[in-house]
């Protein structure tokens, strides 16, 4: 949730971070602008649902699950879109395969924790 707020970094903030990573020059463009500024959007609602989820998982252990194997795809395919966008190493490390770890662990938490309610199929 903590994404909320870059919304808010100013063009200037966003060159500076953008230059510190080693990415170059930060493209002033519109798009990119918008790209920045509706990722961190996406982000901080990913993480609120994902707060909600986890305050109640005797609830949302279908829920969970899914979200799980949600991950596992969304962390192979950063791990391919920064193999093909030439990303630094140490961005492509710490991106997809994390994410895609960390969404096997909320399948394997979720099922071991509601072995009967923790699949895909019984999301509601």
């Amino acid at each position: 949730m903590v994404a909320f707020g870059c919304i808010f970094i100013p063009d200037s903030g966003m060159a500076a971070t953008h230059q510190w990573l080693g990415l170059g020059e930060f493209p002033d463009a519109p798009i990119t602008r918008y790209l920045a500024r509706s990722t961190s959007l996406l982000y901080g609602v990913h993480g609120l649902l994902m707060f909600v989820v986890g305050r109640n998982l005797a609830r949302y252990a279908p829920l969970a699950a899914l979200f799980g194997w949600l991950h596992v795809v969304i962390g192979l395919f950063m791990l391919g879109i920064d193999l093909t966008a030439g990303m630094p190493w140490y961005w492509t490390l710490v991106e997809g395969g994390p994410i895609a770890l960390a969404g096997l662990l909320l399948v394997w938490l979720a099922k071991k924790a509601f072995p009967n309610d923790a699949s895909p199929s019984n999301a509601q």
